[in-house]
This record gives structure tokens, sequence and C-alpha cells, in this order.
């Protein structure tokens, strides 16, 4: 890294210890943007003969927008000014004719989406009710058309499908190491290069993926090499990937803060203030070459526009779900919640991606941990489970990607 970007570096770590003052306020919405947000309590399914129904109770009315995307099929439901109270999951013995999963996430920092994944498609509305001291809104779900479409195919049609193997075609990973060469990123306090540690997790998931039929996995560097931005973009361009998974290792100020997380792009700005720091910490080595970027290439320009779209974010927010899923179950959360923010690396790629912070090299302990070759595979095998759970997910909707001869791993 450049001394100014060291020296750049090194301020808004002093900055942001001085902020850390404040306390919980930098990790958690003030108890009055808490206060004017609508809760909800919980999301039910209810079955009826011509229509099944989401039913979401709130604790107050709130403006909504619903609109349904396709290849996958999703229903998705944004709240304005609303968030959770804790775990929202469907109700137990949902059917598994229309909905095969529910997902939500804060956005613009004081909205809630909430995401349907769909079995088959379905039209689909909203109604608003109130009774009593009870605010409900209900997504309605066409029963017919769903039926239509599930049903099973004719013998004719299904022995035209069985040929149709040829089509389906291999999921392709970029894998990006963070920084690299002149670049060493976050350095622990025992000298602990970020930019050696995420290489190697980056190898070995790349080996574990391409162990598995109908994956295969690149990596935007394979040594100690700098990269600029463009650079990274292009080799995900090329190689025509389908997912894009920057992997880095975090640093704070505060030694003591600890645990994984992961980003995706936001479409106005960061979620939290961990989100705004991890954000100005990566992007120091994306800045030394690419001020011009979208002048240069106009195609890059385009997609720059494209991905501010709901639906790209959206499918990047179920990888990066999974992915956290995943290391939820080998480390601690810094963020319990996929995180967002306008990452440049990610701005630039118009398929889903993702930023994965898998530990903080500031701490001690997990700087050890990071060292060593059976955390690093702990952590490369998390990521590709989350990986792999995410395309079996896609596979299930889009025969391009479907895993016929594989066991379905289950969806969480």
């Amino acid at each position: 890294m450049e001394i100014s970007d060291q020296k750049r570096r090194s301020f808004i770590l002093r900055l942001v210890k001085s902020i850390s003052a404040v306390g919980a306020a930098l990790y958690a919405p003030s108890a009055f943007a808490k206060s004017s947000q609508a809760l909800v309590k919980s999301v039910a399914i209810r079955d009826g003969r011509k229509q099944q129904r989401v039913v979401i109770e709130l604790d107050k009315s709130v403006e909504h927008k619903l609109f349904t995307l396709s290849s996958p099929d999703r229903v998705v439901l944004d709240l304005k000014k609303a968030r959770t109270a804790g775990n929202v999951k469907l109700n137990p013995g949902r059917p598994k004719t229309l909905i095969s999963r529910l997902r939500y996430a804060p956005r613009n920092g004081n909205d809630l989406r909430i995401v349907l994944d769909m079995a088959a498609k379905s039209k689909a509305k909203t109604k608003f009710t109130k009774v009593g001291g009870k605010y409900k809104l209900e997504i309605l779900l066409d029963n017919k058309q769903a039926a239509v479409a599930a049903k099973p195919a004719s013998k004719k049609v299904a022995s035209r499908k069985s040929t149709g193997r040829s089509k389906q075609r291999t999921f392709v990973i970029a894998i990006d190491p963070g920084h690299g060469g002149k670049d060493p990123g976050a350095v622990g306090g025992h000298g602990t290069y970020e930019k050696d540690v995420v290489l190697q997790i980056a190898r070995r998931l790349k080996k574990r993926i391409n162990k598995t039929k109908g994956m295969t996995a690149f990596m935007t560097r394979d040594g100690d090499e700098y990269l600029n931005l463009r650079q990274r973009v292009e080799k995900a361009h090329e190689k025509n990937a389908d997912l894009f998974i920057s992997v880095h290792a975090d640093a704070h100020p505060n030694k003591s803060v600890r645990g994984s997380s992961v980003y995706i792009l936001s479409e106005k700005g960061a979620s939290s203030e961990m989100a705004r720091l991890v954000k100005r910490e990566n992007e120091a080595e994306l800045r030394m070459m690419d001020t011009k970027l979208d002048a240069e290439n106009p195609v890059l320009s385009e997609v720059l526009l494209d991905l501010t779209q709901s639906a790209a974010i959206d499918n990047s927010l179920g990888a990066a779900e999974e992915v956290l899923s995943e290391l939820g179950t080998l480390n601690r959360l810094a963020r319990k919640r996929v995180e967002s923010a306008d990452f440049t690396v990610l701005r630039s790629l118009d398929i889903p991606s993702m930023l994965v912070e898998t530990a903080f090299i500031s701490n001690p302990y997990e700087e050890k941990k990071l060292r060593t070759a059976k955390y690093q595979n702990q952590l490369a095998n998390a990521l590709y489970r989350g990986i792999r759970r995410y395309k079996v997910a896609l596979g299930e909707r889009n025969p391009h990607y479907a895993e016929s001869d594989v066991e379905t791993l289950p969806l969480s």
C-alpha cells in the first residue's frame, strides 16, 4: 500500500476509535429511529381454495410496495420505515406448492424487504386490514395459476425434457482475494498481512468448488499481485461468472471486536456504521487507478446503472444470506444479518456479488487462527457450503442449473 493510503487508513481508524465512545450507538439504530419504524411481529401462511395468503402482523400501518421477479420467480414486498422483531420465519407445516422460502433484510437503513421464493409463478396483490388494535398486511397469491404451473408434464413433454441435460450449464464462481501486491490490506498485531491470508482461503475455496460436479471456480489473482478494479471486473466478465465473492479479513481499532460478516451492494448507502467503515477500508485499494472507469468503459457504465435495480441486489442478498448462515456455524457473527454498502468492486458487476469479511485480523485470537491451515480450510468450507446452497436453490427454479443427480441441500 502506498504511504498516503496507509496514512489515510490510520486516520480513519483513529477517527472511528474516537467516535466509539458513543458505545452501542455505533452498531445499532437509535431508540428514536426504532420507535418510528413499524414492527413486523410475525409472518404466517394461510391456505384457501382459490388463494394462499401470507399474513404479516404489524404494530402500525405501513407504506408498502409489492412486485414480482422472474428467473427465479419471487414475490417481493418492500415496507417503508419498518423492522422485524427477532427472526421471522414461516409457520410450521407450510404448504410447499407455492412458497419455498422466506427471506428478509433491512434496506436503506430504515426500510425492510421481504422476499418470497416461489416454487411456481403466481399473481400477487396486497390487502391491508385493521381489526381493533391489530394491523395485518396480507399478500394474496393465486392458487389456480400455480396449480396449472405445478401440473406434471405429459409423457411426451417429459421425454423431451429428459434429453435436455445438454442445456444445463456449469455454475461459474469468481473468487476475488482482496488486496495484493503493493496493497497488503489490514495488518495484524503479529504482522499478518490480510492479502496473504485471504489468498490462502481463496485457493482452498477454489479447490473445494472445482471438486463439485456442475460448478467451477477461478481466482482474480493467484499470487501476490496488485489488481485494479478494471482488471478484477474484466476477469469476472471474461469467464461469464454467475457469482462474484470478494474475500477479506476485517480490522477494527478495538482489538476485542471479532466475528464474520457479509456485505452486498446498497442501492442508497451503508446499512450501518460498521458497513461504512468496512467500505472505506476496502476501497483504499480500488481508488488508485479507477477514477475514470465508467468514462473509459461504456459497457461498465451501463452495468453501474443495471446494478441499481432491485433484481440484481436481491439475487446478491439470496447468495449472501446462505454464506452468512454457514459462517455462523463456524464463527461468531460480527453482524447477524447481511449488511449493505456502496462498494465499488460490487457496483461494477452485473451478477450476484458479495464481500465477505471472514474474521478480524486485528483481533489477536482471530489473527492466530487465520494463520493456520485448519482455520483457513474451515472458512473455505463454510463459504463453499453457502455458495452450494445458493446454487441448489437457484437450480430448483432455473433448469439450467438443476442438480437432478445430486442430493439437494436443505433450505433454511
